[in-house]
């Protein structure tokens, strides 16, 4: 019965504590209408378009490898400067365990499917499962990234800036 109960919280904390951080897939044509004409962040014809299960793990995977390429050259950037490591740190993306994610597909004028990630640490008690999160400052509690999942490319990422 012990060993039951261990092995039940155990599986608990990989779960909860080290799995995937919180997410939504907002994929309506009014989201993407807000995000073009309010957030100026996605291409005037954008359409709306959904993503398959293989197309966002293919997500994921691309995700993970553009932030550690991002995360290498802020260091870099830092340290070529002279600027001190700590504050490299500041604008690093961090586990993306540490953020709420709103993934936001849709279609450019190719027809390409493409993908603006926006990952945030405060919602500031929004509804972000149906909102779109938007905020100035606040560093690398923010982040966003847009792929272009047809040529696995990365056509933007960072983090916000501190006032």
């Amino acid at each position: 019965m012990k060993k039951s109960i261990i092995i039940l919280i155990g599986l608990l904390y990989l779960g909860v504590c080290r799995g995937q951080s919180e997410y939504v897939i907002l994929s309506k044509q009014s989201t993407l209408d807000e995000l073009i004409l309010t957030y100026k962040v996605l291409p005037k014809n954008a359409k709306k378009a959904e993503l398959s299960d293989e197309e966002f793990r293919l997500v994921g995977k691309k995700t993970q490898e553009y932030i550690e390429i991002y995360n290498t050259q802020v260091n870099e950037g830092f340290k070529k400067r002279g600027e001190k490591k700590k504050y490299a740190k500041m604008y690093r993306i961090m586990k993306l365990t540490n953020y709420k994610i709103q993934y936001v597909p849709y279609l450019n004028q190719k027809g390409e499917k493409e993908i603006w990630i926006n990952g945030f640490c405060d919602d500031f008690n929004s509804d972000w499962r149906k909102e779109i999160i938007s905020v100035f400052d606040g560093g690398n509690c923010y982040f966003t990234i847009k792929l272009n999942l047809s040529s696995g490319e990365c056509l933007s990422i960072g983090t916000n800036g501190y006032a």
